[in-house]
């Protein structure tokens, strides 16, 4: 028999419960933690089942797998509500859905159904909860977020779209605003408005309570007004919560919240003013500092900076380089450079900088180095190559010059230089023969500066085969007895070697005749002469040879000199020859041998007689003359002490004729043998304190040097009474005096040490010199001075006590204190002096004689004591004249306001009122209008507009003369007056006159308008250009705003948009003038995203901010519907830019005259 398997008709929900598909031991869900959940219709209740505490037990082999899900059977699952296999749940439960509902939950081991449990949690949908939705219906969720601008006073916390609703359109009961973090204490605070409602209002501890029976519209109108301010300049930049429900009394809403960033401008760092030169670069870092860490920070140049002015910067740093290059063309004078550090929000600091722009100042040529030179004697350098330049100056108009410091080897002309333009080259010919070194400098000059370089030049010798020396003959001669040639010329010379370094000597072969005393050579270099003297009345012939050596070879020349004898007549007297002589000093030669002789003369009946040429080694007493008959000795014996050189001549006379010789003494120093110097004695001195001695005399001397030779010093063994300057020795040789003069105040005793040198030997002699004390009691004098009303005095040290006596006087005491001394003491007049110890002093006026006129005076008098270092004291008075002097007179603004219909006149004093001169009695008159004197009193037309006539007296009429008809809002007038005193002393001061409409005319700001097309329809692949061609062109215009800063926010709840500077993104923030922003939206192009199908909205708001008129910022709104329908080919969904900020204008060449406006996406 068959069976049939039974079907199972129930949901699996419901076999689960029965374990109808079970097998073995089920896994066991325990939902007994998860506590029952309520959510009300509209909102969205998500959990996860493990994190409210659902736990499955293992079954029998313990579980591998387990996924949790909802009834399969849709009948058993209420619509919309959803479950994870990990067990996340959610639904949003419709109005209709309201009740309570089991939900069957299941988990499954493995996916298999076989292996499951099933339990139910209970969820309670309820309807009628009020709703808070900070955004409005326009944007996704509830919350909200903000941006507080520090400094910018209350922000709202709020969307203006703002929105409250009650399921059950239950009246509201009440409402809670609480700052949940606040960070600054009393400075930061929530306001909110309830007028012309029934709510009332209670604020407690960072919250607002509201509380009364209203209907949700009004509740909604007042939470529209709430703000947030923060009034600390240092707020902490943390994002500030606040949070804000609503009740009706039976349910609260859930939170919404409204995160406010709290901004904070960026602090750009200042920047040093620069100076370059044109042709110069440079760079350096600028920083830009935020206390809120996360902001991005962008800087930017002023549109008007020059083009060589560069800004780099990387994305996320808050450091940028700036590059300052000015180059050819660039005028020369002060730039101002303006760079602006801005924020994501649009918070700005800029710095200012002067560039100073100079010409380029003149640099050094330039010129290349040249090696140093070796060249052989008689030879050239080859072409010596070098090249000049020159940054500011051409090659060829730059001078070159070429010196030699050695021109006995290289001269003037031997430098030859050859050219073409900044090439060139150098030949140096050195002098013939010539050799040795010399530096050879070139110099380059471009008519301001001069560059030198230099090398070395060495000519080495060049040695050749040594050559005999050559001399010149000489031809025989013939003399008479007793007579000398007359002078011989011949010359010497060799090809290797100079002629002063050839050894030249003459010879006789008769001796008897010609001896050596008889030749006598002379002439300097290749010139030489020679005289022959015979022998007193010798007779005969002898061979005369000249010989000349170069130290190697020998060439000689001989000739014949006769002797003729001369029979009659007187004949010179003969002397022999004595050589040169050498002694020690202190000693006397030997008899030195001579003989004389004549032809015709006895010996005896010769006279003999010596000469020095020295007398301050050999004087006539040092000679000593023996002998008889022609035999003669000759003792010669120098000065004591003396040495040095003298030339003795013998001379002998036979009454008519005269015969000499000479010989050469030397007398050499004895070394070793140095005796000391002396010096007298000098007694002991005694003299009084603070005086000085009288001169005292002594005298040096030495047996070896002279007087003014010696080094005389002078030496104290006490310091602290006499010092080197104290000690002063005079005279001239050996006599000399020294004044001793102890240090002031100081007394006891000093060793005066009197030295005296020779250079080896020292010979010293001391005194003792006692200095008494002496007791003086101090004087003091009274002392006057004086000074202007204006002008603090200041007396040096010294001061009060230059004119007074004593030792070591000290200011003790001023007005009988000693804690007044280094004091400032105020007078009974306000004025303020301090007297120093030192007697210096400082009187200041302080401005309490500002009244005295000029032509006044008053005193001031001040006792004071000095005291010296042994307690003696004398008091004096210091009196201080302080004059009257004019005062500038003080002007203040002034401001005065009046309607464009009605004239403004002020009586006398007018806008001298608040005006003052403080000196005694003077006078202030108007002396000139925005500084022209002939204006005063006299109807005039000022810039701004209206007649203005200011009298001298102060009085002023302003007659707006029908110039500010129309105002929107209030203008000011302004001018500048000049208020002079008596004596033509005159201060400035400016008038402000502010007009405004007639009464009943209100200034209110006027409320910015956007202009844009209907709705629009494109397909996912095809952009949308919105400008005038395309008739669908977005714009925005404020009546009121001219150039001033407006911000529109341009965003697109699906694809992208693009400005006409090409950036990307769905939203853009736009902060410029009304025409910038225009420039950017000419041309806005919507891009789709690539498969997007349905409805997009381009929502434009346009904030005026308040720049203009009256009444705070207006603001407009504006939506654009565009219907994107699917695409033929789809493409790929791109992904709008990050946000950032750049130029606002389209393109950099027509930015406007501003800080470069910033695009904050």
């Amino acid at each position: 028999m068959r069976f049939k398997r039974p079907r199972f008709k129930a949901s699996l929900g419901e076999q689960l419960e029965d374990r109808s598909m079970l097998s073995g031991t089920p896994l066991d869900l325990d939902l007994s933690a998860v506590p029952a959940q309520t959510v009300f219709a509209g909102e969205t209740l998500s959990f996860n089942l493990g994190e409210l505490g659902a736990s499955v037990s293992e079954g029998e082999d313990g579980p591998r797998m387990v996924m949790f899900q909802l009834d399969p059977d849709s009948d058993e699952r209420p619509e919309g509500m959803s479950m994870t296999f990990s067990g996340d749940f959610q639904w949003t439960p419709t109005a209709e859905q309201e009740g309570l509902y089991s939900v069957k939950i299941i988990a499954v081991e493995n996916g298999k159904p076989s292996n499951a449990d099933v339990e139910e949690l209970m969820i309670d949908v309820r309807v009628g909860r009020p709703v808070v939705d900070l955004n409005g219906e326009d944007q996704e969720g509830i919350d909200y977020d903000a941006v507080f601008q520090v400094g910018h006073g209350p922000i709202s916390v709020v969307d203006s779209d703002l929105t409250v609703s009650d399921e059950n359109d239950d009246m509201l009961q009440s409402a809670k605003v609480t700052l949940t973090n606040p960070m600054d204490g009393a400075a930061e605070s929530l306001s909110i408005d309830v007028e012309g409602t029934n709510i009332s209002v209670e604020y407690a501890d960072g919250s607002i309570l509201l509380s009364g029976e209203d209907t949700a519209e009004n509740y909604a109108n007042v939470l529209k007004t709430l703000t947030y301010n923060n009034t600390n300049e240092d707020a902490d930049p943390a994002s500030r919560l606040v949070e804000i429900t609503v009740s009706d009394g039976e349910y609260d809403s859930a939170v919404a919240t409204s995160t406010i960033a709290v901004n904070h401008a960026p602090d750009l760092l200042p920047i040093a003013d620069q100076a370059l030169e044109i042709g110069q670069a440079e760079e350096f870092v600028i920083t830009a500092t935020d206390k809120n860490e996360s902001d991005e920070i962008f800087m930017l140049l002023d549109v008007e900076t020059p083009e060589y002015v560069t800004l780099t910067q990387e994305a996320g740093s808050r450091e940028a380089t700036l590059s300052i290059a000015p180059g050819e063309g660039v005028e020369p004078g002060d730039y101002t450079i303006r760079i602006l550090a801005v924020d994501q929000y649009g918070l700005a600091d800029a710095q200012y900088f002067t560039l100073t722009v100079s010409e380029a100042a003149n640099t050094a040529p330039t010129i290349s180095p040249l090696e140093d030179q070796i060249i052989d004697q008689d030879t050239a350098t080859d072409p010596l190559a070098f090249t000049v330049g020159d940054a500011e100056t051409a090659a060829e108009d730059l001078t070159i010059t070429m010196e030699s410091d050695n021109e006995a080897l290289v001269d003037a002309a031997s430098l030859v230089m050859t050219s073409n333009g900044a090439d060139h080259e150098l030949v140096v010919t050195p002098l013939p023969g010539m050799t040795g070194s010399a530096n050879i400098t070139i110099s380059v000059t471009d008519g301001e500066m001069t560059t030198t370089e230099s090398f070395l030049l060495t000519v080495s010798e060049v040695v050749a085969e040594n050559s005999a020396p050559t001399i010149s003959p000489i031809d025989d001669m013939v003399i008479e007895q007793d007579s000398a040639s007359d002078p011989l010329t011949f010359t010497v010379g060799d090809l290797e070697t100079a002629v002063e370094d050839l050894a030249v000597s003459v010879e006789s072969d008769n001796l008897a005749l010609v001896d050596a005393a008889g030749i006598l050579i002379a002439g300097d270099g290749a010139d030489k002469s020679l005289v022959i003297t015979p022998l007193a009345g010798a007779t005969g012939s002898a061979t005369i040879t000249i010989s000349v050596s170069d130290g190697e070879l020998t060439t000689t020349e001989s000739f014949v000199v006769t002797v003729n004898e001369v029979v009659a007549g007187n004949s010179v007297p003969t002397v022999t020859a004595v050589e040169d002589q050498t002694i020690s000093q202190d000693s006397a030669t030997e008899p030195l041998a001579f003989t004389v002789g004549d032809v015709e003369t006895a010996a005896e009946d010769l006279v003999v007689s010596v000469e020095s040429d020295n007398l301050a080694l050999v004087d006539p007493a040092g000679i000593i003359v023996a002998g008889d008959g022609a035999d003669k000795t000759l003792i010669v014996t120098p000065l004591a002490g003396a040495f040095g050189t003298a030339t003795i001549t013998i001379s002998v006379s036979d009454g008519e004729e005269t015969s000499t010789e000479s010989f050469v003494l030397t007398v050499t120093e004895l070394a070793g043998e140095n005796t000391a110097p002396t010096i007298t004695a000098v007694e002991d001195q005694v003299i009084d304190q603070d005086s000085a001695t009288a001169p005292l005399a002594f005298s040096v001397s030495d047996a070896e040097s002279a007087a003014e030779d010696l080094v005389v010093s002078v030496e104290s063994d006490n310091p602290a009474l006499v010092d080197p300057a104290g000690i002063i020795v005079a005279g001239d040789g050996a006599d000399k005096t020294l004044i001793v003069t102890p240090l002031a105040g100081a007394f006891g005793s000093a060793n005066i040490t009197i030295s005296v040198s020779d250079g080896e030997l020292v010979t010293t002699e001391s005194f003792l010199l006692t200095v008494n004390e002496v007791v003086v009691t101090p004087t003091a004098e009274s002392d006057s001075f004086a000074t202007d009303a204006n002008t603090p005095l200041e007396v040096e040290a010294g001061g009060v006590l230059n004119n007074d006596s004593g030792d070591s006087l000290v200011v003790s005491d001023v007005n009988g204190d000693a804690a007044n001394v280094g004091s400032a003491i105020e007078l009974a007049s306000g004025a303020t002096i301090v007297i120093n110890a030192d007697g210096s002093l400082s009187f200041d006026p302080t401005g309490k004689y500002a009244g005295l006129a000029e032509g006044e005076s008053a005193t001031e008098t001040v006792a004071y004591t000095t005291s010296d270092a042994v307690a003696g004291t004398a008091s004096a008075d210091v009196e201080i004249t302080v004059s009257g002097v004019n005062d500038a007179p003080v002007a203040q603004d002034d401001a005065f306001a009046t309607e464009s219909d009605t004239a403004l006149t002020l009586a006398v004093a007018g806008v001298l009122m608040n005006d003052s001169d403080v000196d005694n009695g003077d006078t202030m008159t108007v002396t000139a209008v925005d500084g022209e004197a002939a204006s005063v009193g006299t109807p005039i037309a000022l810039a701004g507009g209206g007649m203005l006539t200011l009298n001298a007296d102060g009085s002023m009429t302003f007659d707006p003369n029908g110039e500010f008809e129309g105002l929107t809002e209030p203008a000011t007038v302004q001018f500048g007056y000049t208020v002079s005193d008596a004596l033509g002393l005159s201060a400035d001061a400016t008038v402000t006159i502010t007009v405004s409409a007639p009464s009943g005319v209100e200034n209110e700001n006027a409320a910015p308008v956007n202009s844009v097309p209907g709705d629009q329809a494109t397909d996912s692949a095809t952009p949308i250009v919105f400008d005038e061609a395309n008739g669908n062109a977005i714009s925005v215009s404020d009546p009121d705003a001219a150039d001033a800063m407006v911000q529109v926010t341009i965003s697109v709840d699906s694809g992208v948009l693009t400005l006409a500077n090409g950036f990307e993104s769905d939203r853009h923030k736009l902060l410029g003038s009304i025409d910038q922003i225009n420039s950017l939206l000419t041309g806005l192009v919507y891009t789709p995203d690539a498969s997007f199908e349905g409805n997009a909205t381009l929502t434009i708001v346009t904030d005026d901010l308040g720049n203009t008129g009256f009444g705070g910022a207006k603001a407009d709104t504006d939506s654009i519907l565009i219907a994107v329908s699917a695409a033929a080919v789809s493409g790929v969904e791109g992904e709008p830019e990050g946000e950032g900020i750049d130029l606002i204008a389209g393109d950099e060449d027509e930015v406007d005259d501003l800080f470069n406006p910033c695009h904050m996406a």
